[in-house]
């Protein structure tokens, strides 16, 4: 199953290249910024479940060097995308990542390991790739906004139409209508209305999206006792749609 379900995602953000949002991603992600003002010029820092490279630039105009700097995506194109850009770029499931133990001072997870089978084996991966003493940036799905009630649990029958009857001619139908909720709420959240291949892209990424795990602050305090790992900030971010935190390994 759990392979299964890497495939799927790996077919669909190979498709949307989900990341080319129009509006400014950097506002509600406040905590970013700080786990990025404490990485050292000479510091690897690891972005897995990059997508296609929106925070990849970030990064860099924050003043971290490009050359310490490598992206891992589950989507063959994303990673094609950011070589052509001159970035280290490298195909990578986070559930099972080809890279060594301590590879990483820094490593970053930004709305991935909520997308796998086995989100714990997934922030396990995590933590092995991380230095002991270095930092990890994790941001996932919050359980408690009834969004994702809405969005993900409450549309199983079109996913499951989607990936396991072949269905997949639904979006052409269900996508119209569901501009009736996203559009109204990136008004009221982002202050304008999404172009169609960025509402596009948010409808595949929560909706289609074969998997989407919830969490609570206590979860995420769980996962990080269990690898021995300390939990320095964690907060609501996004308002409210996601919960974030910077780990000590």
């Amino acid at each position: 199953m759990s392979r299964k379900i890497a495939e799927d995602a790996k077919e669909l953000y190979d498709q949307i290249q989900f990341g080319h949002l129009n509006y400014e991603r950097a506002r509600y992600n406040p905590l970013l910024f700080d786990f990025l003002g404490m990485i050292k010029k000479d510091e690897r820092l690891f972005d897995i479940g990059c997508g296609s490279g929106y925070w990849m630039g970030v990064y860099v105009d924050y003043g971290i060097p490009k050359e310490r700097i490598t992206g891992v995506d589950i989507s063959p194109s994303n990673v094609d995308t950011l070589k052509q850009r001159g970035f280290n770029a490298m195909y990578g499931d986070v559930m099972d990542l080809q890279l060594e133990d301590d590879t990483a001072d820094f490593t970053i997870s930004n709305g991935v390991i909520h997308h796998t089978a086995d989100p714990f084996r997934a922030f396990e991966e995590l933590v092995r790739i991380t230095r002991p003493n270095g930092h990890m940036y994790l941001s996932v799905y919050n359980k408690w906004n009834p969004y994702y009630y809405i969005v993900h649990k409450a549309t199983f029958p079109i996913r499951y139409l989607y990936w396991n009857r072949n269905k997949k001619n639904i979006v052409n139908f269900i996508y119209p209508l569901s501009k009736t909720l996203f559009q109204p709420l990136a008004l009221l959240l982002l202050g304008r209305f999404l172009d169609d291949k960025s509402a596009r892209a948010l409808f595949m990424d929560q909706v289609i999206t074969p998997r989407a795990h919830l969490f609570s602050k206590k979860l995420i305090a769980s996962y990080a006792k269990r690898c021995n790992c300390a939990i320095e900030t964690i907060k609501y971010t996004n308002a409210f749609f996601m919960i974030t935190s910077i780990i000590r390994i």
